[in-house]
């Protein structure tokens, strides 16, 4: 049984996809024992203004300002953002990063070069070469995106195989691209970077779409000390599902410790 419960990781309506209220989210943290909770709603540089994402942003660091008051004695907040970078829109990712002070920011590519969004491709479509390649453009942006730094923990780095698991067809895997999985843990480490751990899939239907334990593993090997823990939410009910198992399973790695940011600085704290 595990006690200092952290998820760095959820969505409340203020983002896509998103079905409740911060206020019920952390109602909800507080039912099955969090200690603390990152709000990361989403913000992309691809369609930026569109979407109104500065909006969103205001509104949610109102909402978390609110949710800390009434939450002050007994969990702790952080107001953080997941940042979706694309290719060639840094300037926009450095506007988004303008907006507000954030605790935490989650890096993410979420976007094909062509821009696709992982969750809109037909995997069964797509030829094998066009699989590979696909996956091995993603791997490159995400190199990218760690050089460019402008964030604390790269989020879901196996975002493409979670999305394929999740429809009919071929399953994808980053076990073929461990040349490229290597490239990018030596640089998050080089940057003082952390990698997610992701949660969402532990005990459901997308085990088999997690970060695989070899790339876990690999990251500490290579000096890695800083994994933060998410489950990803987007409803009340999937706030902290699997974060106990995730601690597990580092545990079992040998990791003592895991990761929760404030004020963009990284606090350590026990696997108990």
């Amino acid at each position: 049984m595990y006690h200092n419960l952290f998820d760095s990781h959820m969505h409340s309506n203020n983002s896509q996809g998103g079905e409740h209220s911060l206020m019920y989210l952390a109602q909800q943290a507080e039912e099955v024992g969090l200690m603390g909770m990152a709000v990361t709603d989403h913000v992309e540089c691809l369609g930026f203004a569109e979407a109104e994402y500065k909006t969103r942003v205001y509104q949610s660091a109102v909402d978390t300002a609110k949710v800390s008051a009434a939450f002050r004695h007994r969990m702790t907040l952080s107001f953080g953002v997941e940042l979706g970078v694309f290719p060639g829109l840094y300037d926009v990712a450095e506007q988004a990063l303008g907006l507000y002070p954030y605790d935490f920011v989650l890096g993410a590519c979420h976007y094909s070069r062509q821009g696709e969004h992982f969750s809109e491709f037909d995997y069964a479509t797509l030829t094998e070469d066009r699989r590979r390649t696909l996956m091995i453009e993603y791997f490159e942006d995400q190199v990218e995106l760690v050089k460019w730094g402008g964030f604390d923990s790269l989020a879901h780095m196996n975002y493409p195989v979670r999305h394929a698991a999740l429809k009919d067809g071929p399953r994808l895997s980053i076990d073929p691209y461990r040349e490229q999985v290597d490239e990018l843990l030596k640089m998050l480490v080089e940057k003082g970077k952390a990698l997610e751990m992701g949660a969402c899939g532990l005990g459901g239907l997308l085990e088999d779409a997690l970060l695989p334990t070899w790339v876990l593993a690999r990251y500490k090997e290579l000096g890695g000390e800083l994994v933060t823990i998410g489950s990803a939410a987007h409803q009340a009910d999937s706030v902290g599902v699997g974060v106990a198992q995730a601690m597990e399973l580092l545990s079992g790695l040998g990791y003592e410790h895991f990761t929760f940011y404030r004020g963009r600085k990284p606090t350590t704290l026990r696997i108990v």
